[in-house]
This record gives structure tokens, C-alpha cells and sequence, in this order.
């Protein structure tokens, strides 16, 4: 009889860690119950992700952390400095969570870098951007005008590098013979913000 008392315990204990509770940001309803949205873990931890779960242990060893689309609990530490998730929310656990170890706590959305609005009448739907359409060259500044929040692009205003690595090497940026290619693909990281992008020719 006890064991089954124990068993049972569990398996409530379990459930209850199964579901996001007490924090609610960067989650989506999806009808039955509340989950982790894209924007909850698009971003990397400022800190080694080996460190973050050392500081940020799993609100149980077998559901493991935040993705997209689940629906267990967040760690604990990351919203709060209690011993359940209906304890009282902590901002500076909140503020140290977001800071540091973003991806871990399922955070991503609350960082300087997802928190914005998209454009009020975007070019196109972002709720159709992909991963890929944010690395692309033909992507990169559309999005980070109109949909800046779902590729991390907040915090650029709207300046971004078109191709990706420029700034692997800022030589590029006084390099001779390559001004032309710098002011339109690297103008974020040679600091060509002020330089108008060159618009479609128009057909005749």
C-alpha cells in the first residue's frame, strides 16, 4: 500500500511539472494548455548553455528544459526565488534569468533583442518567417524592418549586415575596391547605418 501511495505521488508531482505555471511569458494557448512559443528559445544564453542548467536546474531531471511547442515547467530560479512555481514572482530573478541565461528559462521573447513590435503592416506575414528567411540576403533587410522580432533584430534598428560574417574580419570595411560591397551588405558592423540601401530598379 505505501508503495502505491508513493507511485501516485509521483505521477501527481509529475503532472503538475508537466504544465508551465506561475510564468506565463513567451507562451502560447493552445487550446488545451499553455506552450512554450518560437520566440521562447530562438535565442542563444549569454552564458555557456553547460553553465546555464548548473544555475538553472530542470524543474524535473526528465522533462528537461524549455522548446518550442512543450509544455513543462520552467525552472523555478528562472522567475522566482521560492520552492514552487505558485511562490511569488522575483524580478531580480527574472532580470538575472534574462540576462544571462535566456534560452534555458524559455525567456527569449523578454530579451532586448525579441521584445519589440513587428511593423504595423509588414511586407509580408511574419507569422510565415523561417529560420533560413533570417540568414538569407534576400530576407535579412525586409525582416529587420517589418518582422524584427521573430529573427532577433530588434535592438538594430533596422541597420543589419545583409550577409552574414562581416564581422569575422572588419577589415573588409577600409578595404580598397570593396566600399561598394561594404555599404550595401556589412553596414552594421562598418558602421554604414547612415547609407540608404539601393531600391529595386524599376521596369519599364
Amino acid at each position: 500500500m505505501y508503495v502505491v501511495v508513493s507511485v501516485l505521488v509521483v505521477l501527481l508531482a509529475s503532472s503538475s511539472l508537466a504544465q508551465i505555471q506561475g510564468e506565463l511569458n513567451c507562451t502560447a494557448y493552445n487550446g488545451t494548455s499553455f506552450v512554450y512559443s518560437a520566440s521562447a528559445v530562438a535565442c542563444s544564453n549569454v552564458l555557456s548553455d553547460q553553465y546555464c542548467q548548473v544555475a538553472y536546474p530542470s524543474a524535473n531531471s526528465w522533462l528537461g528544459y524549455p522548446e518550442e511547442g512543450s509544455s513543462f515547467q520552467r525552472p523555478l530560479l528562472c522567475f522566482t526565488t521560492g520552492t514552487t512555481s505558485s511562490s511569488p514572482t522575483s524580478k531580480d530573478a527574472k532580470t538575472a534569468a534574462i540576462a544571462h541565461c535566456p534560452k534555458t528559462c524559455g525567456l527569449c521573447c523578454q530579451t532586448s533583442t525579441y521584445s519589440c513590435q513587428n511593423a504595423p503592416f509588414p511586407r509580408l506575414n511574419c507569422a510565415s518567417v523561417t529560420k533560413a528567411m533570417c540568414l538569407s540576403i534576400t530576407w535579412r533587410q525586409i525582416l529587420a524592418e517589418d518582422c524584427p522580432n521573430f529573427c532577433g533584430f530588434c535592438d538594430l534598428n533596422g541597420c543589419i549586415d545583409l550577409v552574414t560574417g562581416c564581422d569575422s574580419d572588419v577589415s573588409i570595411c577600409n578595404a580598397i575596391g570593396m566600399q561598394e560591397f561594404v555599404n550595401l551588405n556589412c553596414r552594421r558592423t562598418c558602421g554604414r547605418c547612415s547609407v540608404a540601401t539601393p531600391k529595386p530598379c524599376s521596369g519599364r
